[in-house]
């Protein structure tokens, strides 16, 4: 496996807080990098909120009339208790020991609405002790939270943000911080409304797509399918690193939920077997645009929920075997039962201590990722203490 890294990660509007360590402790934080945040992705993750708060109100915007998307067919749950089929306990041994180099200090969309806000945030991750910082400027709802200066949008209604790209780059350099960019890749209710050739769109071209009724809040998507979307995304990764932000990090590079009846009334290749190599091209889009430095963020349970056998949500783009990129992984072990399925009928026990649990949960992710990917391992459970969150590394393998 390629060099593996784990992540220390604080949000600025957690509680940040400051205690004394011991020698040992100092020297373990160059090689632990320990997140406490709320859940990135959107879907299937608990009440913890939000990792990073993506999701703004955003300015209405006209939309096209369609025909509604029948709800999904609900299936009920089965019983937590284990019942039937094999359940084992397996021992996981980590392939290497995953270390890293700095820590990170995740800002809201608040920490960015000005220079005074922006410096306040700054010096609270100096504060914190973290040496990198990562900035959310485009959010799940498509607004742009800085003052882009890309031709077909810079004057629209997507641009919320007032200050430039490289004057938030600027003033987090300045105070010998590390920049990286946070965006929402795909997941974008506004830019259809304004960038050619992105959103989704019914198949034989009437109207746009929506994830849901207009009346129950039905939201746009980018279609990775399209070279509006492509060119997009590429475009912001080039200025944005152009502007000084050392790398670009895609979230929400997924295909939306669709239901049966998508597939009546959307082109059939987002329902194809292969459909994830438009993903893999958004990805290689924005890498060679960002001069290769752009990533993923995946979440674990998409990678679990294929058994190792495929990948959804998030992580589909690993069914791509020729995909090397870089990949943050992302889990909250207490959002965890009893038992983790890992085939028909097949249950992995899970210890109810946390740390034995994180340690089995990705240690079988690792497993069904494979070695073509580099990987930060990131522990996102804001129901852990810190002392929690850093016993879980030194399970997997990170820190001493």
């Amino acid at each position: 496996m390629k060099h593996n890294k784990s992540i220390k990660i604080k949000r600025s509007k957690n509680r940040l807080y400051k205690k004394k360590k011991s020698g040992a402790k100092v020297a373990a934080e160059t090689v632990i990098f320990v997140l406490i945040a709320g859940a990135l992705v959107f879907v299937g993750y608990s009440a913890a909120g939000p990792l990073i708060e993506l999701w703004s109100g955003g300015t209405e915007t006209q939309i096209e009339g369609w025909t509604p998307t029948p709800p999904p067919e609900l299936s009920e749950e089965g019983s937590d208790t284990v019942t039937e089929g094999e359940v084992t306990t397996e021992p996981i041994t980590t392939q290497e020991e995953i270390s890293g180099e700095i820590g990170a200090f995740i800002m809201s969309e608040s920490d960015i609405a000005s220079p005074a806000a922006l410096n306040n945030a700054i010096e609270k991750a100096k504060d914190s002790g973290f040496l990198q910082v990562l900035v959310p400027l485009k959010n799940k709802e498509g607004n742009l939270l800085y003052k882009s200066n890309i031709s077909y949008i810079k004057d629209t209604d997507i641009i919320t943000g007032t200050m430039p790209a490289g004057q938030i780059a600027s003033l987090i350099k300045s105070n010998s911080l590390v920049p990286k960019a946070l965006i929402s890749a795909l997941m974008d209710n506004n830019s259809p409304s304004y960038v050619e050739g992105a959103g989704y769109r019914f198949a034989d071209d009437s109207y746009f797509w929506l994830d849901a009724a207009a009346a129950n809040g039905g939201k746009r998507w980018l279609d990775p399918f399209l070279d509006g979307t492509k060119k997009y995304l590429s475009d912001l990764s080039r200025e944005l690193k152009s502007s000084g932000f050392e790398e670009v990090i895609l979230s929400q590079l997924r295909f939306p939920d669709f239901t049966t009846y998508d597939q009546t009334i959307l082109d059939n290749r987002s329902f194809t077997d292969d459909r994830y190599k438009a993903l893999s091209s958004v990805y290689i889009a924005s890498y060679n645009a960002s001069e290769k430095k752009s990533s993923v963020s995946v979440d674990l349970k998409d990678v679990l929920s294929g058994y190792g056998q495929s990948f959804s949500g998030t992580a589909e783009i690993l069914n791509d075997k020729t995909f090397t990129g870089t990949v943050y992984l992302f889990t909250a072990p207490s959002e965890y039962e009893n038992r983790l399925e890992v085939g028909e009928n097949k249950f992995i026990g899970l210890s109810p201590n946390v740390y034995e649990k994180a340690e089995t949960l990705i240690g079988k992710a690792m497993e069904y990722i494979g070695t073509n990917v580099s990987v930060s391992v990131v522990i996102d459970d804001e129901g852990l203490s810190e002392e929690e969150v850093e016993e879980c590394y030194k399970r997997i393998g990170i820190g001493g």
